[in-house]
């Protein structure tokens, strides 16, 4: 069968080839330097005098921030048991009290920040912190995709009920809670430090990540969270979570403040989370906390018996470096020292080689 496609003539010669330009031929002069001594002594100079600059300022600073830490892992009931030696089943859903006496000496002026410190918890294993459904935090509590295993309970019949919220995250919640009593105070002989939630998250973080289910009209924050069961770690359904806190405005359900500062999971096994901030539109304590007595009472619910573990309650009055942390000043003291004693070592090369030109051998 003939080919009745007419057939276009081939183009030959330098019809693509690009013109014979410096731009298009890559031809352009370009600065190619040439590292020695004499170059790299400023350069390590300056860098190294600019991070030892900066380590000291922020050791100075970090060392201006006044910092009380109360370490309850071994708290004792009155009848001198320690807690952390009681079995999980044996908690219950028995809350034990214990208290200590905390003494500043001097005044925590400014900003006071009140938070929670965990040892050897190792929320940044990767099964441990993808074990979630953010999904699910936004209202969707059908969503639990990602939190296998604690993704459903099945009841008798073999129906999926599904976990709200959903994960291992979720379900190691940490609910020890606390409160701070000024001995000095005018009523009889104690004052409360007032605590406030504002500025624990910013508001954008908070109204996007975590959302309770839409209510219609009439509904109580149960009756939207029928159909769902607790973790089994915990001790009341997610609805109640925040019902009977001391604290005004904590939240209720996924928009609790407490909930949502634990799921930020941490980097390091060793962290502090963010607990409360002190009130200071109280006038007692509108300075910040005054210097004296104090006592704190912890409500222990969360068992750290099982990995060996240490919890602690930390006061800071914070300065422009934010809480005290002695691990970046240190680097860039370091750094900026090795830089220092390099700088030294590229100066002694240079020497050599300008005595060398001067008297040659």
């Amino acid at each position: 069968m003939p080919d009745d496609i007419p057939k276009l003539p081939r183009q030959r010669g330098k019809k693509n080839q690009p013109k014979d330009t410096a731009w298009k031929q890559q031809n352009l002069p370009a600065l190619r330097p040439h590292y020695d001594v004499t170059s790299a002594i400023p350069v390590t100079l300056i860098t190294g005098i600019a991070t030892l600059a900066m380590g000291i300022a922020l050791y100075f600073g970090h060392n201006g921030s006044l910092e009380q830490e109360v370490v309850y892992t071994n708290c004792s009931l009155a009848n001198g048991t320690q807690i952390e030696r009681i079995m999980r089943t044996e908690l219950g859903n028995e809350t034990f009290q214990c208290s200590y006496s905390v003494t500043l000496e001097q005044d925590f002026t400014g900003d006071v920040k009140f938070y929670y410190g965990l040892n050897k918890f190792y929320q940044n294993n990767r099964l441990y912190f993808n074990s979630r459904n953010d999904q699910q935090l936004r209202g969707k509590i059908n969503e639990i995709d990602g939190c296998d295993p604690l993704q459903y309970v099945e009841d008798k019949n073999g129906t999926k009920i599904p976990i709200a919220p959903c994960g291992y995250v979720a379900n190691s919640m940490f609910n020890d809670t606390f409160q701070l009593f000024y001995m000095n105070g005018t009523t009889n002989g104690t004052t409360r430090v007032p605590w406030t939630t504002r500025g624990v998250l910013g508001a954008t973080e908070m109204k996007r990540k975590f959302r309770n289910p839409v209510r219609a009209q009439n509904q109580t924050l149960c009756d939207v969270f029928q159909g769902t069961i607790q973790p089994p770690d915990w001790r009341q359904p997610i609805c109640q979570l925040g019902m009977n806190s001391t604290d005004p405005n904590v939240g209720l359900g996924f928009e609790n403040i407490d909930f949502m500062v634990w799921m930020k999971v941490a980097a390091l096994p060793n962290f502090r989370k963010l607990y409360r901030i002190l009130n200071r539109q109280v006038d007692m304590f509108s300075n910040g906390l005054p210097k004296g007595t104090y006592q704190l009472v912890i409500n222990y619910n969360y068992p750290v018996y099982m990995y060996d573990g240490d919890k602690s309650f930390i006061i800071t009055s914070e300065n422009w470096v934010g809480p005290r942390n002695l691990f970046l000043p240190v680097i860039y003291l370091v750094v900026g020292t090795f830089l220092l004693l390099v700088t030294i070592l590229f100066i002694l090369i240079w020497l050599k080689q300008r005595l060398s030109r001067v008297h040659p051998t």
